[in-house]
């Protein structure tokens, strides 16, 4: 009787773990029931009965588990805890104009604040953040963008 209360124990503190924010000490103190209790099971009762507690445990709760996981949008706080909504392009949500940046390859400009090697470059009166190769530029000198890497900007001081 004691493995089966010490299963079920920890199959209710692992679903506990869902809900509660408590580092996984819950979740740990779930497995180890869950262990604790086949061992005994083996103990107690012998080969059939720890074989099946063993299965249970190793088939029987990932399984649970991944059936909360599926199911668990649909609850209450599933519901709540979960953003449905998605940012769309076509509504204005853009993390970097990747278009605008991407066309500068090739361009000229002046830096406005020192590179070293980050800083401000004017190119074509709008300001933009680089980056160069490692090498320092001063204020006041002509840079050209060599290449576009996600939003960063790389460029090198025209001789």
């Amino acid at each position: 009787m004691v493995p089966v209360f010490l299963f079920i124990i920890g199959i209710i503190a692992i679903f506990i773990e869902f809900f509660v924010p408590a580092l996984g000490i819950v979740g740990l103190v779930g497995i180890g029931s869950i262990i604790a209790s086949t061992v005994m099971a083996f103990r107690r009762y012998g080969s059939p009965y720890g074989y099946i507690f063993l299965v249970l445990s190793l088939v029987g709760v990932p399984g649970l588990i991944l059936i909360g996981l599926k199911s668990f949008p649909r609850t209450f706080f599933g519901k709540k805890l979960i953003l449905w909504t998605s940012q769309k392009p076509e509504e204005g949500y853009v993390s970097s104009d990747t278009n605008r940046i991407t066309s500068l390859v090739g361009r000229e400009g002046i830096v406005v604040a020192k590179l070293r090697p980050s800083g401000i470059v004017e190119i074509e009166g709008k300001r933009v953040s680089v980056v160069t190769e490692g090498e320092m530029v001063e204020r006041g000198k002509r840079v050209k963008v060599l290449k576009v890497e996600g939003n960063r900007v790389v460029v090198r001081e025209v001789e």
